[in-house]
């Protein structure tokens, strides 16, 4: 008897229409940043699908960032903009996610508590989804304290589905830039960075996406994250992604 599989939350099976593009990608040689031929047949092959992946989200192709995965685009989301702010205002030094986030998103936030960031942790209520009446209070206490806010758009235990509507109107009517792990939601979901016209979706400022939730591969994922707001890399040592996150693009992820 052959085995189902159905934790797609985990990770999906690889399409074969991915497989099928990952390996015509893999059998290539050249490094997307060098200036000859492969290279640049490599860094074509990088930027059409940083347009597919904008397209889909609703971004601009330069607002992509290219990652290992969704772990990673959660760092440098949390990380990258906390401290950006902070930089710029040292008022900035509240963290807000929800009590219920993902440890990608958790984690680099109680990291920067260590550092010195005030880290708020929103309660749920009994459906799993943030409890807006002390969201409100917890944003309105101190509005220009706030450096940034991350919540998920689905649980990826439960699949509830967060208020980001109103998180991220409220992020912005205090001046706050607002993340989203999107991870889970992307493949059922109708994630964007910016709504779709006539949609009452939630207007984000940076969004993280992982291929392997989707049925591509494991180990690519892209951070969305508008350039209006100030960013800072946490690796270093390479101008790839425009600076923000250096290293050699695997063309074929």
């Amino acid at each position: 008897m052959s085995a189902v599989y159905l934790d797609h939350a985990a990770a999906a099976p690889l399409s074969p229409a991915a497989r099928a593009a990952w390996l015509e990608a893999a059998a290539m040689t050249g490094n997307p940043s060098s200036s000859h031929g492969p290279g640049r047949a490599a860094r074509r092959i990088v930027e059409r699908a940083r347009e597919e992946v904008a397209a889909l989200a609703g971004a601009d192709p330069l607002d992509v960032i290219f990652t290992s995965g969704g772990t990673e685009a959660d760092n440098l989301a949390v990380i990258g903009l906390a401290r950006a702010r902070r930089a710029v205002d040292s008022r900035c030094r509240r963290i807000i996610v929800s009590a219920v986030e993902h440890p990608a998103v958790l984690g680099p936030a109680r990291q920067l508590a260590s550092e010195g960031f005030e880290l708020v942790e929103l309660p749920v209520d009994a459906s799993g989804r943030v409890d807006l009446s002390q969201a409100a209070a917890v944003i309105d206490a101190d509005r220009e304290s706030v450096a940034l806010v991350s919540c998920q758009w689905t649980n990826n235990e439960t699949g509830a589905i967060q208020p980001l509507a109103e998180l991220a109107a409220w992020a912005r009517a205090g001046g706050a830039p607002i993340h989203c792990d999107a991870v889970q939601a992307f493949a059922y979901e109708a994630v964007r960075l910016t709504p779709a016209p006539g949609s009452d979706g939630p207007e984000l400022d940076a969004l993280t996406l992982s291929a392997h939730k989707i049925g591509g591969p494991v180990g690519v994922g892209a951070l969305l994250a508008r350039r209006r707001w100030p960013f800072q890399p946490v690796l270093f040592g390479g101008g790839q992604e425009n600076g923000r996150r250096p290293g050699t693009v695997p063309a074929a992820l």
